[in-house]
C-alpha cells in the first residue's frame, strides 16, 4: 500500500461486540486511502479472533497487536508509533463511523480537522453534539473536541503524544496544547462524523473536570492557572451565558491567547533548565 492519507487507530479491551460494530463501520467506507491499526490490550473475550478474521477480510489492516498495556492512552500512543498516514483518526471499539463519511472530508493539510458527532446513550435518545467554528480558550477551558470527530495531522504528534499520567483528559490536553498554545490551523466540518459509545471512560464528568484542573495547575504558573480554573468553573455555572460574549470579543480573545502562550513558553523554558 502507498502511504495512506489516513491512519484509523482502534483501541480495544474486552469489548468484542463493540469491536465488531466498529470494524463493520470502517468496512462500509468507499474511501480507500487509509490504513487500519488495532491495538488490543490482551483481551480475554473473543476480540482476538475477531481481529484475525478482520485481517483476512481486508487489505487495510496494516498492524495489530494483542498484549497488556497501561490504559487507553498507552494503546493510542502505540497506534501512533505504527501510523503512516498524513492524518490520524482514533475510533475505539464501540464507536462507529457514519456510513461512507470519509469521502466527504477534504484532507487539505489543515492541522486539526473536526466535525460533529452523535452520542449514543442506552435507553435514551441519541444526542447530537455540535462544536464551534472557533474552538477558543473559552470553549476549551471546560469542554473538548471529541476525538471521534477529529482528524489530527500526524505532525502534531511528532514532539508529544498522549500523556498516560492522565486517565481521561489526555486527548483534551493534547488538543488544548495544539490549538490554544501552539495556534495550529483548524477547520470545523459541520457534519456528523461518528456515533460514539457513551460507555467510554470520558463519560465520568467529575473525574474529567478534576484532571483538567490538575493539568492547569501543573503546566501553568499560578496566576494563569487560577484564571483558567475560574473560567472553567464559570462555564459550568449559571453565568455560562456570559462566556460566548467574551469568546466572540476579538480583543479579549487575542489578549488571553497571547498571555497563555507567553506564560506557557516561560514555564517550559524554566522546566527545561531544571
Amino acid at each position: 500500500m502507498n502511504k495512506p492519507i489516513l491512519s484509523i487507530i482502534t483501541v480495544n479491551f474486552n469489548n468484542n461486540e463493540g469491536l465488531i460494530r466498529t470494524l463493520k463501520s470502517v468496512k462500509t467506507q468507499s474511501f480507500s486511502s487509509y490504513e487500519h491499526i488495532i491495538i488490543d490490550a490482551g483481551s480475554t473475550d473473543k476480540s482476538k479472533e475477531t481481529i484475525v478474521a478482520y485481517e483476512q477480510s481486508t487489505s487495510h489492516l496494516s498492524y495489530w497487536t494483542s498484549q497488556p498495556d497501561k490504559g487507553i492512552y498507552d494503546g493510542m500512543n502505540k497506534g501512533i508509533e505504527h501510523a503512516n498516514g498524513e492524518y490520524l483518526y482514533f475510533l475505539n471499539s464501540g464507536d462507529c463511523l457514519i456510513e461512507d463519511i470519509l469521502t466527504q472530508i477534504k484532507f487539505d493539510g489543515t492541522k486539526y480537522l473536526y466535525g460533529d458527532d452523535c452520542l449514543h446513550r442506552a435507553n435514551k435518545k441519541d444526542r447530537i453534539r455540535t462544536y464551534p467554528d472557533i474552538p477558543d480558550f473559552v470553549f476549551l477551558s471546560n469542554d473538548s473536541l471529541c476525538h471521534q470527530a477529529c482528524f489530527i495531522h500526524h505532525s502534531l504528534f511528532k514532539t508529544k503524544k498522549y500523556n498516560i499520567d492522565y486517565k481521561i483528559a489526555a486527548d483534551w490536553i493534547h488538543c488544548f496544547q495544539c490549538i490554544i498554545i501552539e495556534k495550529c490551523s483548524y477547520r470545523h466540518i459541520p457534519i456528523i462524523i461518528a456515533k460514539c459509545d457513551n460507555g467510554g471512560i470520558s463519560s465520568n464528568g467529575q473525574k474529567l473536570y478534576q484532571e483538567r484542573i490538575r493539568w492547569f495547575k501543573e503546566y501553568f504558573p499560578p496566576v494563569i492557572s487560577k484564571g483558567l480554573i475560574d473560567c472553567s468553573a464559570l462555564e459550568a455555572s449559571s453565568f455560562r451565558n456570559i462566556l460566548p460574549i467574551l469568546g466572540n470579543t476579538h480583543k479579549f480573545k487575542t489578549r488571553m491567547r497571547s498571555l497563555i502562550s507567553f506564560l506557557y513558553r516561560i514555564h517550559t523554558l524554566f522546566s527545561l533548565k531544571h
